[in-house]
C-alpha cells in the first residue's frame, strides 16, 4: 500500500476519542462520539478513493545533466504534472547521491488543477566520480480532506559522472578570446613581435587575409602584395600535478588537488586554442600519469579522462624521481607548470637542487597556494590572550610561505603564490605572459 496517514487523521481520531471519554460522564456525548466516528471513517474512505483516482493523473520527472562540473553550482530540475481537476498538496522527496550530503531534501507546496510545475534544486558537486541518483517520491493529498497521503514513486535511477570543471573551461575560453578580457581579470600583455615570423612578400591571391596586405609594396608594384609568414614553432607546455599529502588540504569544499585539476583543464583548453601543445604529468611518491604534449583534435578529451581519475596520495612527494623522469621523458625544452604546495622551508630546501636543474633545461613555473583560512584569522579582532597567540602564529605562517616564494624567485625560478579560488585566472595570466613575451 502506498497510503500514509496524515496528521489530520490523528487530529480527527483524537476528537472522536475525546467525545467517547466525555460520554462516561454525559451519556449524550457517547452517542455523539459514535456519529462522529462514522462520519470520520466515511470521509477517510472517500479521501482514499479520491486519491486513488487522482494518482493516475499525476506524473513526476527529474532532469539532470549527463555530466556535472566539479565545484560549480548547477541545478536538478523536477517537473510535476497534475492532469486532474483537483487542486493538490504535495511533498516531493528525492534520493540524492550521498556525495552531495543532502539527506533531507523535501519540497512542500500545492499545485493547481490541470497545471504543470517546475522546481529547480541547487547542487554543487565537490568530489569527482560517479553520482547515483535514486528514486523520486511524490506524496499527494487532497487539501480539503487531507486525512491520508498517497505516494507516487518514479523509478529514475541514474548515474552521473562529475568531471573537472568544464564550466570554468568554457568561461575562461570566452574571457581570453573576447574583447572584455580585462573586465574578467585577464591581463593583456603586449606581444613582442608577431605570432609568425616574416618570410617574404608575394602577390595577393583570393582567400588571403586582407590584414597581411603590404600597402607600401602594393603602391610600388601597382597590384596587391601581401606579407608571407612562416609559422613559428609551437611551445610544449606540461601541467605537472603534485598528488602528495599537502595537496589534500580543503578550501571551500574542494581540495587543493581539485582546484589544480580544474585549472589544468582550463589551461589545457586555452593552450590548445593558442596552437601550442599540452601534456600532463602527475606524481607523488611515485610517478602517476604521463601524457605526452600534443595538439591533436581529441587530446583535450584524453586529458579530461585522465584528470577525472586523479586522487591524492598520503605520502611525501618525490621530486628527485620527478627530475629523473622529466630528464628521460622530455627531450625538447618545454614550459613546465608545476602545481605543488611547500608548507615549510625545509620542504623547499631538500628539493631546490632538482628544481634548479629542471629550470636550467626548461622554463619552470612553480605554482603554490596561500592558506586563505590563515588570512581570515589574521584579520580577526583579538579579545583574549589565546586570540593573540593564534594571530601571531598565523602571521608567522603567512610570512614563512611568502619567504618560500621569494626564495624560489631568488633562485631564478618563476613562482605564483595564489589563493585557491584565484588559481585559474593567475595561471592563465602567467601562460599568456609567457606566450606573449616568447619565453622559452
Amino acid at each position: 500500500m502506498n497510503l500514509y496517514l496524515d496528521k489530520r487523521f490523528y487530529i480527527g481520531l483524537a476528537i472522536c476519542i475525546i467525545a467517547f471519554v466525555i460520554g462516561y460522564s454525559y451519556s449524550i456525548w457517547y452517542d455523539i462520539g459514535w456519529w462522529m466516528l462514522r462520519i470520520f471513517l466515511v470521509l477517510v474512505l472517500a479521501d482514499i478513493l479520491l486519491l486513488k483516482y487522482i494518482s493516475s493523473k499525476v506524473d513526476i520527472s527529474r532532469s539532470v545533466s549527463e555530466k556535472l562540473s566539479l565545484g560549480d553550482v548547477q541545478h536538478v530540475e523536477y517537473k510535476i504534472s497534475n492532469e486532474s481537476k483537483h487542486k493538490l498538496r504535495y511533498e516531493l522527496t528525492d534520493e540524492l547521491p550521498m556525495q552531495l550530503q543532502h539527506r533531507n531534501y523535501i519540497q512542500q507546496s500545492t499545485i493547481e488543477a490541470e497545471d504543470n510545475k517546475k522546481i529547480k534544486y541547487r547542487i554543487r558537486p565537490t568530489v569527482r566520480g560517479v553520482y547515483a541518483f535514486g528514486k523520486l517520491h511524490l506524496y499527494i493529498s487532497y487539501p480539503y480532506l487531507g486525512f491520508v497521503q498517497r505516494r507516487i514513486t518514479a523509478d529514475l535511477d541514474k548515474d552521473v559522472a562529475v568531471y573537472p570543471s568544464f564550466i570554468q573551461m568554457r568561461k575562461f575560453e570566452l574571457q581570453v578570446f573576447s574583447q572584455t578580457a580585462n573586465m574578467a581579470g585577464i591581463r593583456r600583455v603586449r606581444q613582442i613581435g608577431e605570432n609568425d615570423e616574416f618570410e617574404h612578400i608575394r602577390n595577393y591571391v583570393q582567400g588571403d587575409n586582407i590584414r597581411s596586405i603590404n600597402w607600401r609594396a602594393t603602391s610600388r608594384n601597382g597590384e596587391l602584395m601581401v606579407n608571407q609568414y612562416e609559422n613559428s614553432k609551437s611551445q610544449m607546455v606540461y601541467c605537472i600535478i603534485d598528488k602528495g599529502r599537502s595537496m589534500k588540504m580543503p578550501f571551500e569544499g574542494l581540495t587543493l588537488l581539485d582546484y589544480t585539476v580544474n585549472t589544468s583543464l582550463v589551461l589545457s583548453n586555452i593552450i590548445l586554442k593558442k596552437h601550442d601543445r599540452v601534456g600532463l604529468i602527475t606524481f607523488s611518491d611515485k610517478i602517476g600519469s604521463i601524457i605526452k604534449a600534443s595538439a591533436q583534435h581529441n587530446h583535450l578529451q584524453k586529458l579530461t579522462n585522465y584528470l577525472y581519475n586523479q586522487k591524492t596520495r598520503f605520502n611525501e612527494s618525490n621530486f628527485e624521481l620527478l627530475f629523473y623522469t622529466l630528464r628521460s621523458q622530455l627531450s625538447r625544452r618545454s614550459v613546465l607548470l608545476l602545481f605543488t604546495n611547500f608548507e615549510q622551508p625545509y620542504d623547499l630546501h631538500r628539493n631546490l637542487k632538482y628544481l634548479k636543474s629542471l629550470n636550467r633545461k626548461h622554463l619552470l613555473v612553480i605554482i603554490m597556494f596561500k592558506n586563505t583560512e590563515l588570512e581570515k584569522v589574521k584579520e580577526m579582532k583579538t579579545t583574549k590572550l589565546k586570540d593573540i597567540y593564534d594571530k601571531t602564529f598565523t602571521q608567522r605562517a603567512i610570512m614563512e610561505k611568502e619567504k618560500i616564494a621569494a626564495e624560489i624567485k631568488a633562485n631564478g625560478i618563476q613562482v605564483i603564490l595564489t589563493a585557491p579560488e584565484d588559481l585559474s585566472i593567475n595561471t592563465v595570466n602567467k601562460y599568456l605572459e609567457i606566450k606573449a613575451k616568447r619565453m622559452r
